[in-house]
């Protein structure tokens, strides 16, 4: 499994909020990307503890064999327990109480792609044919155009762009979407917001498909965030069929 992972604190941003992970190997090779808030490090705290947990609980709970429905409930446990932790943690320290984070995770397994989300960084799958977003955000402006009060256009410039509704660690419960569907060999890429806030979908799919590796294609891309402002943290991770 051909895999791809940078993070980059941008151009504004003093501390990196974001955290990630990707693993290629064995029979579950899965990518994930959290982006915190809270300030005062609260997010970079968030973040990294969503990314640690989950990685954790699916070291020790994933077994060979596993069916769709089963391998899809470990990882929405896994979501649940990092959860609880990250809320527990928060509500006894006051100094970053209020912290939470986005995490969304994509695993390939059995020629299924099986996503995790909570929040708004993305999940994309993309072909030869173009770039398809597999998640949907957990925010203000998509619920807005999920109601038609907004167009999808308008969303990208609305002044509440980055208001989520969802996030772990923000509340003692929390609702993980899950999906499962099939994997035709594309390259399955996740990201934090700091890349879709400056960088379209479609400038996404010609640096994938146009580059010689997914190393210099995410390179790429958080040049082009940054070049354009890196008002936030970037975070990219991608992994594919050799």
């Amino acid at each position: 499994m051909q895999t791809g992972l940078i993070t980059d604190i941008g151009k504004v941003r003093k501390i990196n909020e974001d955290s990630c992970a990707v693993h290629g190997e064995g029979e579950f090779p899965y990518g994930v990307v959290a982006d915190g808030m809270g300030g005062h490090e609260a997010g970079e705290v968030a973040s990294r503890m969503a990314v640690d947990i989950i990685e954790n609980h699916l070291g020790h709970n994933l077994e060979e064999g596993m069916s769709f429905a089963e391998t899809g409930e470990v990882i929405r446990q896994a979501f649940i327990c990092a959860n609880n932790i990250i809320y527990t943690y928060a509500k006894n320290h006051y100094k970053i109480m209020g912290m939470g984070t986005t995490a969304t995770l994509a695993m390939i397994y059995k020629d299924n792609i099986i996503t995790a989300h909570v929040g708004d960084s993305r999940a994309y799958k993309i072909d030869s044919s173009g770039i398809k977003q597999i998640t949907r955000d957990h925010s203000y402006v998509q619920e807005l155009v999920m109601r038609g009060e907004l167009t999808p256009q308008a969303a990208k410039n609305h002044p509440k762009k980055n208001f989520i509704t969802r996030a772990m660690g923000a509340e003692d419960v929390v609702k993980v979407d899950i999906t499962i569907q099939d994997y035709e060999g594309e390259t399955i890429l996740l990201c934090s917001d700091g890349l879709t806030n400056f960088v379209d979908d479609d400038e996404i799919f010609e640096n994938i498909s146009g580059s010689a590796s997914l190393d210099e294609a995410l390179g790429k891309l958080v040049e082009l965030a940054n070049e354009r402002g890196g008002r936030d943290n970037i975070t990219i991770v991608a992994l594919g069929r050799e």
